[in-house]
C-alpha cells in the first residue's frame, strides 16, 4: 500500500479511473499486520452517512503476517489468528454499514524469495519469508472471504501466472 499512489502505482491508477466519481483513500500502514490493523480500524473507518460512507473497502493483509516466526517474530501472526483478525475486520465493517458486496479481501502477493533474500541480507538478517507460507495465508484469506460472503482478489495466484 505504501507505494500504491506513486506514479504508475495501482492506487494512483484507480484514483485516475474514478476521478470526479469518488475519492480513493489509502489507509495502509507500512509494516502493519492484521493484529495491529484490527485495533486501529475503528479509528480509520466509522459509521458514516451519505458522503462519509465508503463506496468500497479493500482489506489487503498477509505479507507481514506470514513472516517466519523464528526470523521475524514482531510481524508474524499465526495463521489461525490471521483468519480471526480478518473475520473481525469484516464483521466490524459490516457493523458500520459497509455492505458485504462492497468489501474486497485481497490475498498477499507472491514472494520472489531470491530477491527478498538479497534485501534481507542487505539489512543484516536471514530470509524471513517463504512463498509457500505466503500461499497458506493467501488460501486462508480466500476462505475468510467465502465464509463472510465477500469478494476476494487472489493476487497470490494471479501474479504467478
Amino acid at each position: 500500500m505504501d507505494f500504491s499512489f506513486q506514479q504508475g502505482g495501482w492506487g494512483a491508477s484507480l484514483a485516475d479511473k474514478l476521478v470526479r466519481k469518488c475519492d480513493v483513500l489509502n489507509r495502509g500502514f507500512s509494516g502493519y499486520n492484521t493484529r495491529w490493523a484490527r485495533v486501529i480500524l475503528p479509528r480509520l473507518i466509522g459509521k458514516g452517512s451519505g458522503r462519509d460512507s465508503p463506496a468500497a473497502v479493500t482489506i489487503f493483509f498477509g505479507a507481514n503476517d506470514s513472516a517466519l516466526k523464528e526470523e521475524n517474530p514482531r510481524q508474524h501472526v499465526p495463521l489461525a489468528e490471521y483468519e480471526a483478525n480478518l473475520k473481525s475486520m469484516v464483521q466490524y465493517l459490516r457493523s458500520v454499514d459497509v455492505p458485504a458486496a462492497r468489501l474486497i479481501l485481497i490475498t498477499p502477493p507472491p514472494l520472489c524469495e531470491a530477491a527478498w533474500e538479497q534485501e534481507c541480507l542487505q539489512q543484516g538478517c536471514k530470509l524471513n519469508r517463504l512463498n509457500l507460507v505466503v500461499g497458506e495465508y493467501a488460501r486462508a484469506c480466500l476462505q475468510v472471504a467465502q465464509d463472510c460472503g465477500t469478494d476476494a482478489l487472489d493476487l497470490w495466484t494471479l501474479m504467478q501466472k
